[in-house]
């Protein structure tokens, strides 16, 4: 409106001029002989100072003001705010849906022997995990082949972890999980490959290991981690690693990820992000102070067991005081729910017992569904005392860990080898 408004002003000049101009012609005209003189003079200095204030002041003023401000502010926040919705669908564009089905059983063997060490520095996968995850610099056994302490943020239940034989090392994406997703289909080589990838920091992860039998094999529309705060980057994760091995997602599980990812603020800053950097302010006077009270505590070892306490508060104080550093270390909790020796008197009512009965079935169904002639489980009917030798502690464990895990809590360092002290051991 305003460029209009100084060109309208600009021909009003103009016309006015050629008026003035057309009345001075005729005033010339018609007096001519009587007043040569006055008729010049009118003539030369009225146009002059009406035609250079005119057209030098009005255009030049109004047009700079209008073409700056209107276009640069209104373009710049409406590309933002498209990315920042998309992001979601761009990340699950590239997944692909399909059933769980496989051809072919599930069978723990064909991924191989376990953690291997491909770089042949002694420390196997599991201790390369704990090595690059502690948030505080970790320790090493006088062979430097383990490791015996640091600091981890459990992310799945938000907790902090200071001894290393309470933590698993899980597989984001469980291997059984994989296999019904297309890795059925993957030479020997790859699934060894996949079973020990430390390239990709998201495909392994340490948590403890109750939240890792809790999660079993099972899929994100069938568990997600205690922490909610842990779902956007959980979903994320899960997301990153079934496209980059191609792996496929039911339509359930689309769904759950889609919820989980609906709980993001934005997009994932990556999964470091989501370990909170060992506390150096404030919180770590309150955490260090805690330390030195739980390192004074020995390790109990597989020394009780539900017998050994007459009340079901008894051994709840006992199992309170150990697990915390050292988990379930003597077996107490038989089905993995936090509460040990249920049935002595003052256990839980049966309500509770209900509840929690209802898990292990679910976490037992899927390698049951998958795995042809899985042994029964032993349950805790096994110490190191029972063998004479390695290789023979060794062949128990290895026989019912791809299933159970460590039921019998025969190796404490968490490092896949029981009872190591037996003759014939590492």
């Amino acid at each position: 409106m305003t460029p209009t408004t100084a060109g309208q002003a600009a021909t009003t000049g103009a016309s006015t001029t050629a008026e003035t101009s057309d009345d001075g012609s005729s005033a010339a005209t018609t007096t001519a002989a009587a007043t040569a003189t006055t008729v010049a003079t009118t003539t030369t200095v009225v146009p002059a100072t009406t035609l250079a204030t005119t057209t030098t002041v009005v255009p030049a003023t109004t047009v700079a003001a209008t073409t700056t401000v209107v276009p640069a502010t209104t373009v710049v926040p409406a590309t933002t705010t498209t990315a920042a919705v998309n992001w979601i669908s761009d990340l699950l564009a590239p997944l692909v849906v399909a059933s769980s089905s496989s051809p072919v059983d599930y069978d723990r063997d064909d991924w191989g022997s376990g953690w291997s060490d491909d770089d042949g520095d002694c420390l196997n996968t599991r201790h390369e995990v704990l090595f690059l995850e502690s948030l505080t610099p970790a320790s090493l056994s006088s062979s430097g082949c383990s490791v015996t302490g640091g600091q981890w943020y459990a992310a799945f239940t938000g907790t902090y972890v200071t001894n290393p034989s309470s933590l698993d090392v899980d597989h984001f994406v469980p291997l059984a999980n994989a296999h019904d997703s297309g890795a059925w289909a993957w030479s020997a080589v790859t699934k060894k490959t996949y079973y020990n990838d430390l390239v990709d920091s998201q495909h392994l992860i340490a948590v403890t290991a109750s939240a890792n039998r809790s999660k079993g094999s099972r899929g994100p529309d069938e568990w997600k981690p205690s922490n909610t705060s842990y779902w956007c980057q959980y979903a994320d994760t899960w997301v990153d690693i079934k496209v980059r091995w191609s792996l496929t997602v039911t339509a359930s599980e689309l769904s759950s990820l889609q919820t989980m990812l609906d709980t993001c603020s934005g997009p994932p800053a990556g999964p470091d992000s989501a370990a909170p950097v060992a506390p150096t302010t404030s919180t770590t006077t309150t955490t260090t102070s805690a330390v030195p009270t739980t390192t004074v505590l020995p390790n109990p070892g597989n020394t009780k067991n539900c017998s050994d306490f007459s009340t079901y508060s008894a051994a709840k104080a006992w199992f309170d005081t150990y697990f915390p550093y050292y988990g379930d270390v003597a077996g107490l909790d038989g089905d993995g729910d936090g509460e040990p020796c249920e049935s002595l008197p003052g256990g839980p009512p049966p309500a509770t017992t209900t509840t929690t009965t209802t898990i292990p079935p679910t976490t037992t169904v899927s390698p049951t569904t998958t795995t042809s002639g899985a042994p029964a489980n032993p349950g805790n009917t096994k110490n190191c005392s029972d063998f004479s030798t390695y290789p023979a502690a060794k062949a128990w464990f290895d026989t019912y860990f791809p299933y159970y895990g460590d039921v019998a809590r025969l190796d404490s360092d968490g490092d896949g080898e029981p009872c190591e002290s037996l003759p014939g051991g590492p």
